[in-house]
C-alpha cells in the first residue's frame, strides 16, 4: 500500500535531506527513496496522510534528567490538569525555529513537542534539537529502520544503534524516541502480517537494551489507529515503554473523535494506565477543520492526553490518506480558543 502523509514529494523530501532535520522524518523512507514527513499510513487504516558503555546505567525507559540538565526541557509524560501540550511537523523545520514559534504565537500556546523522521541514513538532528531546547520544547524521533525486526533482535543492527545512541546520550536533552512506528498496519515491512508479533516485541526489547545509559531518553509505543483487517492493538502495546502514541487522521466526513481517537484509545488504555499522546494527526477538508477541530481538542482535554502533535502538511486532496492538513488561518484560531478555554 502507498505510504501516507510521510510521503511530501521530491522537492520538499530534497529539502529534509539536505537539511538534515527529516532525522526523525527519515528512518526507513518508503518505496521509491523518498524521505518520508511522517510515519505511514495512520488513522482509517488505508496507507496514511503519513542510538556506550561509558555512559552510567539507568533502567530502560527512563527520563531522569541530571543535574544541570535544561531546565526547560525536561520531560513531560503527563500534561498539568486542564492543559494539552501541543507538538507540530511542518517541513519549515528544516530551515529554521521560525516555522515552530508561528505556529505557536498563532496558537496561543508554545510548541512542546518537535517531530523528526529518522532512518540509518539520516544523521541525528543536532541543529533541531538544539533550538528546541533553546525553546522549551523536546523532540520527538520515530525511528524507522530498514533491516527486519528478527535482524535487529539478533544485533545485526548494533553498529548503527550504538551510533545513534551515543548521540541521543551526548545530546543530553530530553527526548522522546519510538521505535517502527504504526507496526499494528500493513504498510511497513516490520508491521502486521509481515513481521511476527513475537519478532517486533524481541526486536523493541534489543533496542531500548542499546540506549539504556542514556538518561535523556524517554520511550514511546507509536500505534496506529485501529481499523478492520489492522492487527490487535493490545498485542502492540509494548512493556517496558513510558507512554504511548497514537497516530490517527481526521479522513472522512463522518469521523468524530470517538471513531478516530476514542476506540483505540481505550484498546490502549485497557492495556496500561501510561500516558498515551497523539503523536499524530491532521483534519482534513473532507471531515472539516471547522467541524472536527474542538472536538479533538476537547477529547484530547477530557482524555487527559499527554500532548497532541499536528501534522501540518497541504499533501494536495488527492486521496482519503493524501489530503490538505495544514491548518488555515481560521482553524488556527479555532486551535487558539481550544487551548485556551
Amino acid at each position: 500500500m502507498n505510504i501516507r502523509r510521510r510521503t511530501v514529494g521530491p522537492a520538499l523530501a530534497a529539502v529534509l535531506l539536505a537539511i538534515v532535520v527529516a532525522v526523525l522524518a527519515g528512518c526507513g523512507s518508503p518505496a521509491g527513496g523518498e524521505l518520508p514527513a511522517g510515519n505511514g499510513q495512520g488513522s482509517s487504516g488505508q496507507p496514511n496522510a503519513a542510538s556506550a558503555a561509558a555512559r552510567s546505567a539507568v533502567p530502560v525507559g527512563s527520563t531522569a534528567s541530571e543535574p544541570g540538565a535544561h531546565p526547560a526541557s525536561q520531560p513531560s509524560t503527563a500534561p498539568a490538569t486542564g492543559q494539552v501540550p501541543l507538538g507540530v511537523f511542518t517541513p519549515a523545520e528544516a530551515t529554521s525555529w521560525a516555522a515552530m514559534a508561528a505556529f505557536g504565537q498563532q496558537a496561543g500556546q508554545a510548541v512542546r513537542y518537535v517531530v523528526a523522521y529518522l532512518g540509518p541514513s539520516n544523521p541525528f538532528p543536532q541543529q533541531l534539537g538544539q533550538e528546541a531546547a533553546d525553546n522549551g520544547a523536546e523532540m520527538v524521533l520515530q525511528l524507522e529502520p530498514t533491516m527486519s525486526m528478527a535482524q535487529v533482535a539478533a544485533g545485526d543492527y548494533d553498529g548503527y544503534l550504538d551510533s545513534l545512541a551515543t548521540a541521543v546520550c551526548d545530546y543530553d536533552y530530553p527526548v522522546i524516541l519510538s521505535w517502527a512506528p504504526e507496526a499494528n498496519g500493513n504498510w511497513y515491512q516490520w508491521g502486521a502480517p509481515q513481521t511476527p508479533v513475537a519478532d517486533y516485541r524481541a526486536a523493541w526489547a534489543h533496542v531500548m537494551s542499546q540506549f539504556r545509559q542514556c538518561h535523556n531518553v524517554t520511550w514511546m509505543d507509536t500505534i496506529n489507529r485501529t481499523y478492520t483487517g489492522a492487527a490487535p492493538t493490545s498485542e502492540y502495546v509494548i512493556p517496558g515503554v513510558s507512554m504511548y502514541g497514537l497516530d490517527a487522521y481526521y479522513e472522512f466526513a463522518n469521523d468524530t473523535f470517538n471513531s478516530v481517537i476514542g476506540t483505540t484509545l481505550a484498546q490502549i488504555r485497557a492495556v496500561t494506565n501510561k500516558p498515551v499522546m497523539i503523536s499524530e494527526t491532521g483534519i482534513g477538508p473532507v471531515a472539516g477543520q471547522t467541524r472536527s477541530l474542538p472536538g479533538l481538542i476537547q477529547g484530547a482535554r477530557a482524555d487527559h492526553l499527554a500532548g497532541l502533535i499536528y501534522f501540518d502538511v497541504n499533501q494536495g486532496n488527492t486521496s482519503p490518506i493524501h489530503q490538505d492538513w495544514a491548518l488555515t488561518s481560521a482553524s488556527m484560531q479555532l486551535l487558539r480558543d481550544g487551548l485556551a478555554r
